[in-house]
């Protein structure tokens, strides 16, 4: 359990000097932007804004989730549909002395003209303004401040309810030489301490819109001018019509009150599948910037249906050799891939496991190669590489193979490094991740480190039980019942195993209602299955669409390609009281017409919705 000196500690180590700085930068860019438009911002200066607001510098890497959801997603939407009353609030913001925030700010944020805002929105404004003098602010960082300061309990919807805020916070901040702009860091860890959860919570109400006269235009602060007042008052008339339901009378803000039985939105993540880039396949170098190009688009079309994404899960064959080389032009792939996702307001997280183009394949005769060839027909064999500290080289060869592999995950600018926990094979990894009021378990196994030549290795692939252990501290069960959600990431299917392996699979490593996704590649297709028997749980297994894959066959003229591109996105959200969770994809698929080729929704090889998504439920696996 933290205590307040681990919290102040804590914030310290975190709030390091380039954090601030990119923090720094990112709230004067906003602060140009604010003066540079005020009352007349656009749909695309909005949303940059909120970009600003929500810009951050964590594990070495400029992202966009300082606030969360926040100021993404369907709360940024929500702000973009109701622009008018954005323009006409900044500007009585911009320009607001104390006298008129005790007296409209509270009204402001309970009339309804800013949906999706909370007050986070109307603080970050006033924050962008004067950083020192005005915190950003969430009822969930209104908890987290009498953690710690020992002050009472702030209740930020009175009338000098966030004045008194910004002075309590001012004064911890001083106190303990932290800069204003780390005051988010600090008091979501307060939240922590006083047992609430440190999430945004930005389009949360905390109480029912009352009957609020709309806000007067703002007396400038001292020392401002007030030409540019003007259309303060426009648009927010509308959005202040007197409610027909009553309030009851107002508690006192000292007394406790009761912890909801469930959050006001659900916890959710949202994640993209992609798999089979091959980069670095010969003679396509043309093809893959006009498959980029319908890429970009789709992903902006899918954002507002299902996004923001927290995480990508890419499941092998990223590289066609698996050269040092290719993996750098790997990462000029993704670099351009994630500038997207931040201009759409994502900036997920990359996890990976190796497929059989992922390493740098020995020679057919290597000693190495053909005893690795006896792996099902040797019990001794797979138990000394697997078990055996001092294995005679065979892992050391193994990690020679998938060096290239290892080492770019290691030096990754958008891999997970905090949470995972490495295992016995190369491209083995377990990940315990806490996210949006979730935890999510996400294991990714190497089933590509026989496959060492070219060939066709169908039924002869291996993935041993003994690899998931090892990634779980030795107790897969009570590993998996620390989450609500586990995830199985490999390259392969199951039907690569020889039938005793995939058996084995089934019962020790992917029994039924283990994992909400066996995720993997390989096939090119993309297709879902859910199987169950005898009225148990069901087995859910996700194959992926190749990214970039091209399948040559034998046609009526001879030699052909088919070009194969897609992937998937989805959320996963867990349903009230907890015990179940709801999985939702959406498949897509690139498809040819007169018009040209374009990706979307993939309605060849699933049942989908009006959304264009299939979704299914699961029961979660935490346990207390």
């Amino acid at each position: 359990m933290l205590d307040r000196q681990q919290v102040l500690r804590q914030t310290r180590a975190r709030l390091h000097p380039e954090r601030i700085a990119r923090r720094e930068d990112a709230l004067a860019r906003a602060r140009r932007l604010i003066e540079g438009s005020l009352g007349q911002l656009d749909e695309t200066g909005l949303r940059r804004l909120l970009q600003l607001f929500n810009a951050d510098h964590v594990d070495g890497r400029d992202v966009n989730n300082r606030f969360a959801t926040g100021l993404v997603g369907n709360n940024a939407n929500l702000l973009v549909a109701a622009l008018d009353g954005v323009n006409a609030a900044v500007p009585s913001l911009w320009q607001a002395d104390d006298a008129w925030l005790a007296e409209h700010l509270a009204a402001l944020r309970r009339g309804g003209s800013l949906p999706g805002g909370g007050w986070l929105f109307l603080s970050m404004i006033l924050h962008a303004r004067d950083p020192m003098r005005f915190p950003p602010a969430t009822t969930t960082m209104a908890r987290g401040l009498p953690a710690i300061d020992g002050g009472p309990p702030i209740a930020l919807g009175r009338p000098t309810g966030y004045l008194d805020y910004s002075a309590r916070v001012r004064e911890l901040l001083e106190e303990h030489t932290i800069s204003p702009h780390g005051a988010d860091v600090l008091l979501w860890q307060g939240a922590e301490l006083a047992g609430g959860a440190a999430d945004s919570d930005a389009g949360e109400l905390e109480e029912p819109p009352a009957a609020t006269p709309a806000p007067e235009p703002a007396r400038p602060a001292a020392g401002r001018d007030a030409t540019t007042v003007g259309p303060a008052v426009r648009g927010l008339d509308a959005s202040a019509k007197p409610s027909r339901s009553t309030r009851p009378p107002e508690k006192d803000p000292s007394a406790p009150r009761p912890a909801p039985s469930t959050p006001a939105t659900p916890a959710s993540l949202g994640w993209l599948h992609l798999t089979d880039l091959h980069q670095g396949m010969s003679g396509t170098s043309w093809l893959w910037p006009n498959v980029m190009a319908a890429l970009f688009d789709d992903l902006a079309r899918l954002h507002d249906l299902c996004g923001p994404w927290d995480f990508v899960l890419f499941t092998g064959d990223l590289t066609q050799r698996g050269s040092a080389d290719e993996f750098k032009k790997l990462d000029v792939t993704l670099d351009r891939l994630w500038r997207r996702f931040d201009q759409l307001g994502s900036q997920p997280r990359l996890i990976t496991v190796p497929g059989n183009h992922d390493l740098e394949r020995p020679k057919d005769l290597d000693p190495y190669v053909l005893a690795l060839s006896q792996w099902h027909e040797s019990p001794r064999l797979r138990d000394h590489v697997l078990n055996e500290e001092n294995d005679l080289g065979y892992r050391e060869r193994l990690a020679k193979a998938f060096e290239p592999y290892t080492e770019w995950v290691k030096s990754g600018r958008w891999h997970v490094h905090d949470g995972r926990k490495l295992g016995i094979l190369p491209g083995d990894s377990s990940y315990s991740l806490s996210l949006h009021g979730l935890e999510l378990g996400v294991i990714g196994l190497n089933s590509a480190f026989l496959q060492l030549t070219g060939g066709d290795y169908q039924g002869r692939l291996a993935v041993d039980p003994r690899q998931l252990h090892a990634v779980c501290d030795e107790d897969a069960p009570e590993w998996l019942q620390r989450h609500h959600i586990n995830l199985l990431l490999t390259h392969h299917p199951p039907e690569w195993l020889p039938p005793q392996a995939r058996q084995e699979f089934r019962q020790e490593v992917d029994p039924a209602g283990r994992f909400a996704a066996h995720f993997f590649g390989h096939m090119h297709e993309g297709t879902a299955t859910s199987i169950a028997h005898g009225g148990g749980h069901a087995r859910h297994a996700l194959q992926g669409a190749s990214l970039f894959g091209l399948e040559e066959h034998d046609g009526p003229g001879g030699r052909g390609v088919t070009r194969l591109h897609g992937f998937s996105a989805g959320r996963f959200e867990l349903l009230p009281g907890a015990a179940q969770a709801r999985v939702r994809v959406f498949p897509r698929r690139m498809f040819t017409s007169a018009g040209g080729r374009k990706i979307d929704r993939d309605v060849s090889a699933y049942h989908l919705d009006e959304r264009g998504s299939f979704a299914y439920e699961v029961p979660t696996a935490r346990r207390t």
